[in-house]
């Protein structure tokens, strides 16, 4: 089971990653912290953002950034 943790602002979900979920026989993840954020930019989008840091590269790093625009009505 994974377990997540969130602050709510007045435009902004921000998730946090607090326990990853694990089979029994797989290895440690190399994702050592994780945020995602949803934020309403204007009445017509809103942006997801997947920030991470792992082993590697140790510092959170921005991994993925979606702008999603209303298309109906």
């Amino acid at each position: 089971m994974t377990v997540e943790e969130a602050e709510v602002g007045p435009f902004q979900l921000r998730f946090r990653l607090v326990r990853i979920g694990r089979i029994n026989f797989s290895h440690d993840s190399a994702v050592r912290l994780m945020f995602r954020e949803w934020t309403l930019l204007d009445e017509e989008r809103f942006e997801s953002r997947l920030l991470m840091a792992t082993t590697v590269t140790r510092r959170l790093m921005e991994h993925t950034s979606v702008i999603y625009t209303k298309i109906y009505p």
